[in-house]
């Protein structure tokens, strides 16, 4: 999640204790409830304690907890918590949000296909309810109108997100009669049903071709589902036996107009919704090149949790998410922005590239955090491998000396030891003996791919943004 923008104090939370209420007023109530703020951009930033909030000038007043001392910071600085309908993922706000506007979507996809069949400038609620019938989603059309983000509204990502679906694939769809769009419905559950076979057949094989857990959204990234097929029926359910067949058929049947995933990003103000289509059976992966990695942005291995690695395809940034022993990797590049690939997964390739594994035997993060967490010699340790691999850092930073390493690591956060732990843990593999630049070079390309759900096992979707 991020900051409060200006678009959501024109909108109301739709989740959380103040489900309903304008952030405007939100402010006002967490105040009155002595409930904390959260100055930052991460879950994990400061909480303090609200005193006043200016609605003119939007400014916050607090304090920290603790301390008298008064300060100050601008509406723009406060986190978009779990009380302002925000805050982590899994069940609370964020994901709500999620739900009720691609939700939302689905309702304005269903009548520009089966009522208007056509691109439109708006659409009214009336209009909607015309097309709400071929409508199979997580939340009701009135639910959608009541709680969802007004910001999608007021910029018209709905209707440019429908229009843009339309001219690519309107009249290959509505050839086969009544489109109908899904959102997490038993249709959709269906599609996924067909990867899960597949994976588990391709698991018990001798020779598994899926990386690691492979999940759903790495399979196929559609957040909804357009069909010209009956809602009762299970897509793909024969062309479960090999990746291949199951990526075959699933292209087929987009480029057919019965079967379409549909990937949706949000669509800034004032921009025009693009159209790119994923996995497709002509295309040419596009190699992606190791440049280097260090620790952080700036060099300095105690300003921040992660480590950056820098590609000619873009960044990949390793550090916890989410909470403290979540450990992964999140990629910034033209081709997978925003992409995650799990710190799982991230051991599957080194071990399948280096015949190395980052968890010391130890299966996932959580067993080796919580060891290391113990083990009074593990700030040594890991001065030891910060100390092996400083040099190669880019930018590089001289030589913290032991005394100082050891009391700066005393001083910091679970949370920043464990990410760096784990940093240190990946490093130790990736710059370990018979790690070529070639071997490097393949790492990287495995995990942009993942990322952007371009797998060799990954199958066709259209990505709106």
């Amino acid at each position: 999640m991020a900051k409060l923008g200006a678009a959501d104090m024109r909108s109301k939370a739709s989740a959380g204790d103040y489900a309903g209420q304008s952030r405007v007023d939100i402010f006002d109530l967490k105040i009155k409830d002595k409930k904390p703020f959260i100055i930052g951009s991460a879950e994990s930033a400061p909480k303090v304690i609200g005193i006043s909030y200016d609605r003119k000038s939007e400014i916050l007043t607090y304090q920290k907890q603790g301390n008298k001392t008064v300060y100050e910071a601008k509406r723009s600085e406060v986190f978009k918590d779990k009380d302002f309908g925000g805050g982590g993922s899994g069940s609370g706000g964020g994901q709500k949000e999620t739900e009720l506007t691609e939700s939302m979507q689905c309702y304005y996809c269903s009548y520009v296909f089966n009522v208007k069949k056509g691109a439109c400038k708006e659409v009214s609620t009336a209009q909607l309810k015309s097309a709400k019938q071929h409508v199979h989603a997580t939340h009701s059309l009135e639910n959608c109108l009541k709680l969802g983000p007004g910001a999608w509204l007021e910029d018209d990502v709905y209707v440019k997100t429908a229009n843009k679906l339309w001219e690519k694939y309107g009249r290959r769809m509505t050839k086969h009669g009544t489109v109908t769009f899904h959102r997490d419905s038993a249709f959709m559950k269906g599609v996924y049903k067909a990867k899960q076979a597949c994976h588990k057949i391709d698991k018990d094989s001798d020779d598994p071709q899926a990386p690691g857990s492979f999940n759903d959204d790495k399979w196929n990234p559609g957040d909804i589902w357009a069909t010209t097929l009956p809602i009762t029926s299970t897509p793909f359910k024969d062309f479960v036996g090999s990746w291949g067949d199951l990526k075959t058929e699933v292209e087929k049947q987009a480029k057919a107009g019965k079967v379409l995933g549909i990937s949706l990003k949000r669509i800034g103000k004032g921009g025009q919704a693009t159209a790119k289509e994923f996995n497709k059976s002509n295309l040419t992966k596009t190699d992606i090149k190791y440049e280097s990695w260090g620790w952080g942005k700036t060099g300095n291995f105690f300003n921040s949790q992660d480590i950056y690695m820098s590609c000619d395809g873009g960044l990949i940034q390793f550090r916890t998410f989410n909470k403290e022993t979540s450990w992964q990797g999140q990629i910034t590049g033209s081709s997978a922005a925003g992409g995650k690939v799990s710190g799982g997964n991230v051991d599957y390739y080194c071990r399948d590239i280096f015949n190395k594994e980052i968890y010391g035997g130890r299966g996932s993060e959580s067993p080796f955090l919580t060891q290391i967490n113990s083990d009074p010699k593990w700030p040594s340790k890991a001065y030891a491998l910060y100390k092996k691999h400083n040099a190669k850092s880019k930018p590089n930073v001289a030589l913290i000396p032991e005394k100082t390493f050891l009391a700066e690591w005393k001083k910091k956060e679970e949370s920043f030891r464990n990410s760096k732990s784990m940093c240190l843990m990946f490093l130790d593999v990736f710059e370990g003996t018979g790690t070529s630049k070639k071997k490097k070079d393949e790492l990287v390309k495995l995990m942009f791919l993942y990322a952007s759900s371009a797998t060799d096992q990954s199958s066709f979707f259209v990505k709106i943004s």
